[in-house]
């Protein structure tokens, strides 16, 4: 692996922050989804990255996937969801495993901005244990019908398109398992906001499935294989979850050191204070040795070689950075820190989600100590094709 970002990485890494500091940072107090901006970022490439030319992509890989998201949750981290769904758990998992009718009709689409997606793995009772799902998907011969109910689904109020996780046999548990296609201009798709405490730039909701349609062609990977799917899905995912905690603690750092430079007590900057530079060195740390985890994770799918396990351990320590130093960004601001003036209450909100969403920590944990103690191994052939699909049509 090299440290140093080639001159294509560098380049689209800038052109990211010029787009988060001249777009994103003079509305990120605006809360709410942002469709517009969600547009130009598609129009920009950002969300093609890991995509080849012949389905819209730019061809510059994970990294640059990588490096794209954490300038973006830099400014803004409830935008950085956007880079799971309209880049990785979506388009790239209908890539990976679609029929060439989902491939054509769906995947451009969604890498462009043009239209929206969302990924529907968790409901009521079941989270991190995606094969307790309840959500029927039944083969109706010409077509699939869908009924049950999903939470905690980003996207899930303005998705046009959804990769839905049910089961046609719950006794099978994950072997049960089955990935669907559906468009959401339906009258059974019924979706309803979830208030939440960060994030306000990202739309979350619980949506009811009633009778809900989806044809034979939308399937993905294979009838009873949907596990398979929703492993390689999530894996790619966390290139994205881990790089917006990344993303997040420089942007606690950012805001930390130009305070500590500017609070003067006791007739001088709190940044000459040996405990406030202790606090600073710490989170300097934190967060490069958590970019360094989560940049070997998208190099090594760039490079196609396994990297469950890599990704895992950078999802977790990354998610811990955030929390922690986004909690350090808190003490170094004393009381500003608690005002909405202050940009790193909003930090502190958002770093939460880090550590409970998209891969909890514990699960993060169970899967880096089951690899460690030779009970499951992480790193598991699962790649359908070759990861580059340019032999795809």
């Amino acid at each position: 692996m090299h440290f140093d970002l080639t001159d294509e990485q560098r380049a689209i890494q800038d052109t990211a922050r010029r787009f988060a500091q001249n777009e994103i940072r003079p509305r990120v107090k605006e809360e709410g989804f942002k469709r517009d901006i969600v547009s130009k970022m598609g129009e920009m490439g950002f969300f093609a990255c890991a995509f080849p030319a012949n389905f819209g992509g730019t061809e510059a890989g994970f990294l640059a996937h990588s490096v794209v998201c954490e300038e973006i949750s830099r400014a803004d981290s409830g935008l950085r969801s956007l880079f799971n769904l309209q880049a990785m758990t979506v388009p790239y998992t209908m890539m990976e495993w679609g029929t060439p009718e989902v491939r054509s009709r769906y995947v451009e689409a969604l890498n462009s901005g043009s239209r929206l997606g969302c990924t529907c793995f968790s409901e009521p009772n079941a989270g991190s244990d995606i094969a307790s799902i309840e959500t029927r998907i039944e083969d109706r011969g010409d077509h699939f019908l869908i009924n049950g109910a999903k939470t905690w689904i980003s996207n899930g109020t303005v998705a046009e398109f959804a990769v839905v996780y049910g089961t046609h046999d719950r006794s099978l548990k994950h072997k049960g398992l089955c990935a669907v296609v559906v468009e959401t201009d339906q009258p059974g798709w019924m979706p309803r906001e979830t208030p939440k405490l960060g994030d306000k730039s990202s739309p979350i909701a619980e949506i009811t499935l009633e009778n809900v349609k989806a044809p034979k062609e939308n399937l993905l990977g294979e009838w009873g294989k949907g596990f398979v799917v929703a492993m390689t899905a999530l894996d790619r995912g966390r290139i994205s979850v881990s790089s917006g905690a990344v993303g997040l603690s420089q942007a606690c750092l950012d805001a930390s050191v130009e305070y500590a430079m500017q609070r003067v007590q006791f007739g001088k900057r709190i940044g000459e204070f040996q405990l406030v530079k202790g606090v600073i060195a710490e989170m300097v740390s934190l967060t490069e040795a958590a970019r360094l985890l989560v940049r070997q994770g998208a190099w090594l799918n760039d490079m196609d070689r396994p990297f469950s396990r890599e990704i895992a351990t950078a999802k977790y320590f990354a998610g811990e950075v955030a929390a922690k130093v986004s909690g350090m960004a808190m003490e170094i601001h004393g009381g500003m820190g608690y005002s909405l003036e202050m940009p790193v209450e909003r930090y502190y909100r958002d770093a939460k989600l880090y550590q409970v969403g998209e891969g909890a920590a514990n699960i993060m944990r169970l899967l880096i100590a089951d690899d460690a103690l030779g009970i499951k191994k992480a790193n598991r052939p699962r790649l359908h094709v070759s990861s580059d699909f340019r032999d795809l049509e």
